[in-house]
Formats: C-alpha cells, structure tokens, sequence
C-alpha cells in the first residue's frame, strides 16, 4: 500500500548565508580532451564545500544552513576532498592525472564485472567508480570521517534497529530534499516525470510490489529557494512521522554532480543495459557537536544495503561515510542515496531505481518480523 503526498505550499524567505574556508592546497591540473582548453581540478586537503557550494560556482545559487546548526555537505565534493584523479583511482579508473584517464583505450580487458571503459564524448566524461577506500570483499567504503574507523565485518553483524511487520500500514517514507535535481539534457526541472520524484516512484514500486508499505512525498523543498531545502524537508520527515507512526525507514532520493568543464557520468552495466551508479551516503556525529547520537544504526542499514548492492557488480558507488547530519537523527533508519549525477540519462537512472528498490526490498525482507 502506497499513499502519495503532493505539494504544499510553502512561504519562504531566503537568506543568502556567507561563508568563508580555507585549502590547506588548491593546484590546477591540465586535462587536454580532443584539443579543447584545460580543465581545473579542486584538490584540498580537508576541505569540505557547503551544499550547492559547487552550484554557486557554476550558477550563482545560495547554499544554505541545515537547520541553523550545520551546512550542507557538497555531494559533488562527496569523493572525500579530493580531485577526481585520486579518488577515481580504482575500477576502470586505472590512471594518476585527469590527462590520462582521458587518453585510456576504450577496449580494457581488465575491468572489474559490470564497469564501462573511459570514455569522452565533449565534455562529458563516462566511467565506473569504484575499488576506493575501505575493502570488505566486493563492499568498499570511503571514510570521511577524522575520529572513526570503519570496520565492515563488525558493522555488518550488528543488527539495524528496523524491524519491519510488512502488514500493509506505512514503514518507509520516499521523499526527496533537492526534488528538482534531474538528469542529462535538464539537470534540474518541476517536471515530476523527469526529476528525482520519477526514481523515488520506480523505487517505492518495487518495494510495494514486496508488500510493503510505502509514503511517497513529493514536495518540492528546492524550488523557489534552494537555499534551506533540507530545513524544509525536515519539516516533511516530521509531518510523516506524526501522521504515520509506524515509519521506520527514511530515504532522500538524490542525484549527484561531479566534476568541472568536463562533467563525470558514473555508469555501470547490468544485465547488459547501462545504469547510473549509484552511492548511499551515511553521516555521523564526528565529535559530538551534531546532536547526533543514533547515527551507528543508519550505517548499519547502510551497510547492509551495499552489501545486497554487490548483486549488481559494480552498481553501487563506494559507501560514503561522512561527518554530516542530512535530517538522518530522525530516525534509525535514515539513508541518503544518490542516483547517478546531472550527465547520467534519465532512462539510467530510472533503470538504476528499479535495480534499487529490489536490492532494497531484500535489506529489509530479512528485517522483517516474523509470527
């Protein structure tokens, strides 16, 4: 049983809120693709832009402040604060410079199951993301954490605090925080049948067709104002919980964006059709301040999800554990799941959503009660 929410209408008023950082090291790489002109790479150490901070740069939009207590985290520098060369180091990704990854053979022999040779086609610039950061046989994890090790075995044995009935009331709540965020060709559109709303419905699909019970909200929380889309769509996650109290997963259906000039289109093959690669994000309170102190049981779910992703070879992105809070203290079960980025289509991704909502109905198949 699904229940659908539709817009509401909302007054906002926007504040454009300054910030000011610091690089321990910014270089500019040259990267010559078919003659065109070079492109610059951020690489700082310990650097970490707000949310929409790489939008400003590109289009002059406002980042915002999450609930007056923390920024929003910049998916497009969610690799881990660095560039792309080093964080793209693993999977078809077999170079040290952006110069030679684009001079790559398109006929590599050894690419791990599922990856797609580098491509370029203009300024788009198309590979698998994978084989980075922490190992677990096929699960690799990339910690941006300072203070916590992450320990896959362990974390895989502790048991998330999600117990589903799968009686046909609502446990799982679909929303999306950058609604408008869609693919190539758009990138960002109220056109529900193209932007992030069309992912959550393939997902929260699958998981009906599971028997489960799924909320699907489709307010929009980043059009007007970009700037305090995630207070707005903490104010959703509320609404929902009250209204349906037996909610125990969350999830904020995303799409990334990578790179600069040339943009990144993360892609896998699965079962012989392309697919956005996909990433799940888990944040934690790092040293206390966040008002976090739940966050172990949503990288538990985390983790079980990439592990049942590992079905897929190559579909899912390494697990990006991070110092941030994205709403993810309202429940135990909180997740954020980026789809592809803005250069992947929407066929993709909607491709990638179907293969997500079955990877997610098992996680929580074997969560479920039984008589």
């Amino acid at each position: 049983m699904r229940k659908r929410l539709g817009n509401r209408g909302q007054a906002v008023c926007a504040a454009v809120l300054c910030f000011s950082f610091f690089a321990l090291g910014v270089y500019c790489v040259a990267d010559r693709i078919s003659g065109s002109a070079s492109e610059t790479a951020l690489a700082a150490a310990g650097l970490m832009l707000p949310e929409g901070a790489m939008e400003v740069m590109k289009e002059g939009w406002p980042q915002e402040n999450s609930m007056g207590e923390e920024m929003e985290t910049s998916s497009w520098i969610s690799s881990g604060n660095q560039n792309a060369s080093s964080y793209f180091s693993g999977g078809s990704l077999l170079s040290s410079t952006p110069g030679e990854m684009a001079s790559l053979p398109g006929n590599l022999t050894d690419l791990p199951d599922g990856s797609v040779p580098v491509s370029i086609t203009g300024s788009i610039q198309e590979m698998t993301i994978s084989n980075t950061g922490v190992q677990y046989g096929d699960i690799w994890v990339k910690n941006g954490t300072t203070n916590h090790s992450v320990d896959i075995p362990a974390i895989l044995e502790e048991t998330p605090a999600v117990s589903l009935k799968r009686n046909g009331e609502p446990e799982i709540l679909i929303y999306h925080t950058h609604t408008t965020e869609a693919y190539q060709g758009v990138t960002r559109t109220q056109d529900n049948s193209q932007n992030m709303v069309s992912i959550g419905e393939i997902i929260a699909r699958e998981l009906e067709e599971a028997g489960f019970g799924v909320i699907h909200d489709t307010t929009c929380h980043d059009y007007p104002s970009y700037n305090g889309s995630y207070t707005r769509s903490c104010e959703t996650m509320q609404k929902n919980l009250e209204a349906y109290p037996g909610i125990q997963v969350t999830l904020d259906i995303h799409r990334d964006a990578l790179g600069g000039e040339t943009r990144l289109k993360p892609t896998a093959v699965v079962d012989g059709k392309k697919a956005a690669q996909v990433m799940i994000v888990s944040g934690c309170d790092d040293d206390g301040t966040l008002g976090f102190p739940n966050w172990e049981y949503n990288l538990r779910l985390g983790m079980r999800l990439q592990e049942a992703l590992t079905k897929y070879p190559s579909l899912a992105r390494p697990l990006y554990f991070c110092a941030r809070k994205y709403n993810q203290h309202m429940t135990k079960g909180s997740l954020l799941i980026e789809v592809g980025t803005d250069m992947n289509t929407l066929e993709e991704a909607q491709y990638s959503g179907e293969l997500l909502g079955k990877a997610l109905a098992k996680v929580f198949g074997e969560l479920t009660e039984t008589a």
